[in-house]
């Protein structure tokens, strides 16, 4: 049996003041089960570093809803 692995999708940086990442990862659950997690963290871009997470969503488990949720939030922190 294949073992399956996770992986970034895709991360933003919006306004210098947020990043974003969405990856594919195994929950922490019984079940051995796999997702798309997508987090917003604030972002200091002088020190090139995170600092408090501000959201954190369950993408789902297609590639395509995950993407679709990632945008919603860059667009999301973008006007915010």
């Amino acid at each position: 049996m294949e073992e399956k692995q996770g992986y970034q999708l895709i991360a933003s940086y919006v306004k210098q003041k947020y990043f974003i990442s969405t990856i594919y990862r195994q929950a922490s659950t019984i079940e051995p089960m796999w997702y798309f997690e997508t987090m917003v963290w604030e972002w200091d871009s002088k020190k090139r570093e995170r600092g408090k997470i501000l959201e954190q969503e369950d993408s789902g488990t297609y590639e395509e809803m995950a993407f679709e949720n990632h945008c919603a939030l860059a667009k999301k922190f973008n006007f915010a």
